[in-house]
């Protein structure tokens, strides 16, 4: 028989951890009639009435928990934890602060003040009380700036405080908590030599004005959107449909001696590597996602919903190349699918403009098929700088100062979606010969990305509805042009060759094979390729299921997307048979 106080506490904790809370409950007591003062056990049975259903009863044991031993974190953080399971988030908070300014070493409890303190003013912007926000964030970032040791969890919560404040509009908030951050991330550089600013994000004729550009602006011809798109979506992509025409519609031009700078750092997944600055106040508006993370990369702030961002530049980490002479300058990435759809058609305005015409146009790390791009739109390979190639490695760390630089505008996807088949399609060749009518272009050589895992059954599938498997790897830019373009059923999995889509005929069908993670109600996605693809052509989706765990992967929607997928054989067939009827 068990007496010894101490032994009765470890067999109730066993029993407690082994989910018998029954039984952990009766020794806890029996510990607390021994010693009515012990805190673990006050603490643990409170735990354990929490669980048993009675929460009001398990945090009053661990408040006693706490008037016994203030400085034990635990109960602070389970009375947080209770809290918020009862749907009352700020009292959830004052635990937690309580327990931080109890025990600032506590690295649990700072972690989850700091994240509750962001989701609180996340919660005020979203009840549109931004005044409500400013108290929160400014708890938050006491607590990531007083932080004894730093994790990467910590690390997270800065980006989100910088996501938030710039939100809610505490933009100075926003640049406080770059200044701590900077701590971490450039140590080896003094304060004073870190650029810190907010800027604010301009449709291109707005960002003209405001930096003082000359420029020439003009209005593409609306497009409807056929009503076809209507019936052959879902009904959570038609709020991305209404928008298209408007969207259409935006002015595009080209600025003249653009004062700007422009900061390339390393590639990130789907990220550009270039920015512009003009007068460091104004961004030229160039993505939707232009905040790539880590320290080594000069722009860290975020610019949710492109209203705003927050900018730090360490100087001293970046050789300064001046470029006194007019050039074009365009954003630079090495993905195809941005590439073709996002960077080419920035040059519509450029062909349209006599004075732009024979200048030399700025990249970086250009790739053999960016310049085939570049070509066929007629630019000509000797026009074309690559700045990566020129300063070799020593320009990886570059801050780029243009004297007169003209920037062309950012393109919307209906404009640029027209302008790349009035281009690219006078480019076929009349005497290439037939091609496959029916392609399916399999990945299975480009292992691991976009794994459709059983590929081979979808190719055998194919085959007896007369498609032919095409790597498309093997193609050039413009066998591909001409494939896609003769062809009338595509079958493609996600990927940056999707972008060829723009080519099909009017009743060509490009047939989508995506993971879970591409389109349902909720996808980031819906609005870059979902409706795009109603420009053009049909288009029709079919969702695979992972055939890998996806809790493997990275968290980051990029990298999950390579993520192995089964892909549903029949449900297949009914979408090329539907294909084959429409033709």
């Amino acid at each position: 028989m068990i007496s010894n106080p101490t032994d009765l506490l470890t067999t109730a904790l066993a029993h407690h951890q082994a989910g018998r809370l029954g039984e952990a409950e009766q020794l806890y007591k029996i510990v607390l009639c021994h010693s009515p003062f012990d805190f673990n056990a006050l603490h643990c049975l409170g735990l354990v009435r929490w669980r048993s259903g009675d929460p009001q009863a398990g945090a009053a044991l661990m408040q006693r928990a706490i008037a016994v031993n203030p400085w034990f974190d635990a109960p602070f953080i389970n009375l947080g934890n209770l809290y918020r399971s009862l749907s009352q988030p700020e009292t959830a908070a004052r635990w937690y602060e309580r327990g931080l300014a109890a025990s600032p070493g506590s690295m649990p409890l700072r972690e989850l003040y700091c994240a509750q303190a962001l989701n609180m003013a996340l919660s005020a912007h979203m009840r549109n009380d931004m005044d409500a926000a400013g108290p929160w964030l400014r708890s938050a970032l006491l607590g990531l700036a007083n932080a004894p040791t730093m994790n990467q969890q910590l690390y997270d919560l800065f980006q989100r405080h910088i996501r938030i404040a710039l939100l809610t509009g505490w933009r100075d908030l926003a640049e406080d908590c770059v200044r701590v951050k900077n701590r971490y991330d450039f140590r080896t550089v003094a304060e004073s030599d870190i650029d810190i600013f907010t800027v604010d994000i301009h449709e291109f004729p707005d960002w003209c004005a405001a930096a003082g550009l000359s420029a020439h602006i003009w209005q593409p011809e609306a497009q409807p959107v056929p009503q076809a798109a209507y019936e052959d979506y879902p009904a959570y992509l038609h709020r991305y449909l209404d928008d298209l025409p408007a969207l259409g519609a935006a002015p595009v031009g080209v600025a003249f001696d653009a004062r700007i700078e422009v900061i390339q750092g390393f590639y990130v997944k789907d990220n550009f590597e270039s920015f512009i600055l003009a007068d460091r106040r104004h961004m030229l508006r160039e993505s939707k996602d232009s905040v790539v993370n880590g320290g080594n990369v000069p722009l860290v702030g975020v610019t949710p919903e492109l209203v705003s961002g927050a900018i730090r530049l360490p100087r001293p980490l970046y050789r300064v190349v001046d470029i006194p002479e007019r050039a074009i300058f365009v954003r630079s990435t090495p993905n195809y699918w941005h590439f073709m759809v996002d960077v080419l058609p920035m040059l519509i305005a450029c062909t349209r403009v006599p004075e732009a015409q024979d200048l030399p146009v700025i990249l970086f790390d250009v790739r053999e098929y960016q310049y085939e791009m570049l070509e066929l739109v007629g630019i000509r390979r000797e026009r074309i700088v690559d700045m990566r190639r020129t300063l070799g490695h020593e320009g990886t760390f570059s801050l780029y100062r243009f004297d007169r630089a003209v920037v062309p505008s950012p393109v919307s996807y209906p404009v640029a979606y027209r302008w790349l088949r009035e281009v690219m399609l006078a480019r076929i060749r009349p005497d290439r010969g037939p091609l496959p009518r029916r392609v399916f272009l399999s990945r299975r050589n480009s292992y691991p990305k976009h794994r459709i895992a059983n590929d081979a059954a979808v190719g055998d599938l194919l085959a007896g509805y007369g498609f032919e498997v095409v790597p498309p790897e093997s193609l050039n830019v413009l066998e591909t042009i001409e494939l896609v373009a003769q062809a009338e059923i595509v079958v493609a999995p996600i990927g940056a060759g999707t972008s060829n889509h723009v080519y099909l005929s009017p009743n060509a069908t490009w047939i989508h094979l995506n993971n879970p993670d591409f389109f349902h109600p909720d996808s980031s996605w819906n609005i870059q390729m979902g409706t795009q693809a109603t420009l053009i052509g049909h288009f029709s989706q079919l969702t695979g299921s992972f055939a890998g765990d996806p809790v493997e992967y990275s968290e980051r929607l990029v990298d999950r997307l390579d993520v192995p997928v089964d892909i549903d054989l029949a449900a297949l067939a009914r979408l090329v048979e539907e294909a084959i009827a429409r033709l």
